[in-house]
């Protein structure tokens, strides 16, 4: 096990792939005091049981390629480095399952798997750094979700170092383990290292498809694929993959030295399958594209914006920072979701693109992105506003923050769950008040703190993420407290002058 106290390694540690803005280290302290890279569970053991003894927060990483700060430090502690165990454990081709080490990154599994004859299902967006166990815990949704499902979807089993430093494997690899018991697997899939460091995963495999083809619709504008978007997902048919992205986008790649189409919109889709159902497939996909105002674009087109999956923040050379957005919201909003989002970049004076993927007949995931310059200490700081504006449009049309809500974001905890609330009807909250009414959703909330506090009882792993914002002097920020300074950093910004 390497371990460093370097004071160089340590800062490269501070942020993940979005910066934190200097006056932000008044409040957390990112800088870890040690920094580990553990190359087997029981170094992982060790690290946790010192943890408890001096009661020192741990902090799991991964790729750290998620733009939340949720693999960083808020109060110092020690960083566990999950990238050392990165090996592929064992491929099961009989019972269809490979088993890797949570260090690993999801394209090194995808390249491999597909080389042996395998498909992985579903994968992020920033596959090439993302890394197994940092995917499990943002609960993530990528490419390929549309057809294969999350990163719950993908796994039969994981092994985890709790707080209290016992390991567990939270399923069955050879078949699907829905027997009696509590689903210790999904209550750690989104839990963001909260309540333990995922050592290993096995994950599910499906054969290698005869064919996968690739098409490219091209559409005047973002907003007009709306349609045929909407009436895609409503077809008898399931791609593999649907993926979107706007001209603002491609202007930003192309400035950025890149090559990239000049369209003012796209619609990605990928099929597979054998090679008659994916013929099939295509003509339906083709006539819908066609008759709700999209153009089909060339083969080579299609190739190179698949091949570009992976590079949807290339932009990024333009500056010195590129800060991402992440919102679930239903495929019937998607229009006003963009309308939307424009309307707050505009408002915010900001210079912003929207890519996103479809995760399922109902759902789309936009992840808006604006370029910022980190050296401009006051300007970086209030577009941190963006996020929580964003958030808001997602609520306000049905949707909800995605993946994790890392450091900044727990004061939405309880409107993603307690959104049923909203749709009780008035007679209801007449009757019974919405005192009571909301009962439902703090319970769900503060059932959550308590597998927390019960699984994590000297609260050592990764505190002040998820279920609460906190300093570095181990203050709690309350939910309100958070929302409110995150408004007032988009009023902020609306006062300074438009970003060049």
């Amino acid at each position: 096990m390497k371990v460093t106290s370097d004071e160089f390694e340590r800062k490269m540690y501070t942020h993940d792939v979005a910066p934190l803005p200097k006056p932000m280290e008044l409040i957390f302290n990112t800088m870890p005091d040690f920094v580990v890279r553990p190359e087997n569970v029981a170094e992982v053991r060790k690290v946790v049981k010192l943890a408890i003894r001096r009661k020192i927060p741990i902090i799991p990483r991964g790729g750290a390629s998620w733009a939340m700060m949720g693999a960083v430090p808020v109060r110092g502690g020690i960083v566990v480095d999950m990238t050392g165990m990165n090996r592929v454990l064992d491929i099961d081709e009989e019972n269809l399952s490979v088993t890797v080490e949570a260090g690993a990154t999801w394209k090194k599994l995808y390249d491999l798997m597909w080389e042996k004859g395998f498909l992985i299902g579903a994968y992020p967006s920033s596959a090439p750094t993302a890394t197994i166990g940092g995917w499990i815990n943002v609960g993530g949704v990528g490419v390929c979700s549309y057809k294969y499902g999350g990163v719950g979807d993908q796994l039969r089993s994981i092994q985890v170092v709790l707080p209290t430093g016992e390991v567990i494997e939270t399923g069955f690899g050879g078949v699907v383990s829905n027997q009696s018991g509590y689903d210790l697997r999904n209550l750690i899939v989104g839990s963001e290292g909260t309540l333990g460091i995922v050592t290993k995963a096995t994950i599910k495999l499906h054969p290698k498809p005869e064919v996968l083809r690739t098409l490219f619709y091209s559409f005047a504008d973002l907003k007009q694929a709306s349609v045929a978007l909407l009436k895609l997902t409503r077809a008898k048919i399931t791609p593999l993959h649907i993926g979107f992205a706007d001209g603002k986008h491609f202007e930003f790649v192309r400035a950025a030295g890149v090559e990239a189409p000049e369209v003012g919109g796209m619609l990605n889709v990928a099929l597979e399958g054998d090679k008659k159902a994916v013929e099939y497939e295509e003509s339906v996909v083709d006539s819908i594209m066609t008759t709700n105002g999209g153009k089909k674009e060339s083969d080579e087109l299609a190739e190179h914006e698949w091949h570009e999956r992976f590079y949807h923040f290339r932009a990024r050379r333009l500056g010195p920072g590129l800060i991402p957005g992440d919102a679930y919201v239903p495929v019937a909003k998607f229009a006003e979701m963009v309308d939307g989002t424009y309307k707050i970049t505009e408002d915010l004076k900001m210079k912003a693109a929207i890519v996103g993927t479809v995760a399922d007949r109902n759902t789309v995931g936009f992840m808006p992105y604006y370029i910022t310059d980190e050296t401009k200490i006051i300007r970086s700081t209030l577009s941190m506003g963006f996020a929580k504006k964003l958030f808001d449009l997602a609520f306000k049309v049905g949707g909800r923050p995605a993946g994790g809500l890392g450091l900044f974001f727990s004061c939405n905890l309880k409107k993603m769950h307690g959104e049923f609330v909203n749709a009780i009807p008035d007679v209801m909250k007449m009757l019974f008040g919405p005192t009571m009414l909301n009962e439902s959703s703090d319970a769900s909330v503060d059932l959550m703190r308590r597998i927390k506090e019960t699984l994590d009882p000297h609260n050592i792993m990764n505190p002040g993420k998820t279920i609460e914002t906190m300093t570095r002097f181990g203050i709690p920020v309350p939910a309100l407290a958070m929302s409110i300074g995150l408004d007032a950093m988009a009023m902020g910004k609306k006062i300074l002058p438009r970003d060049k």
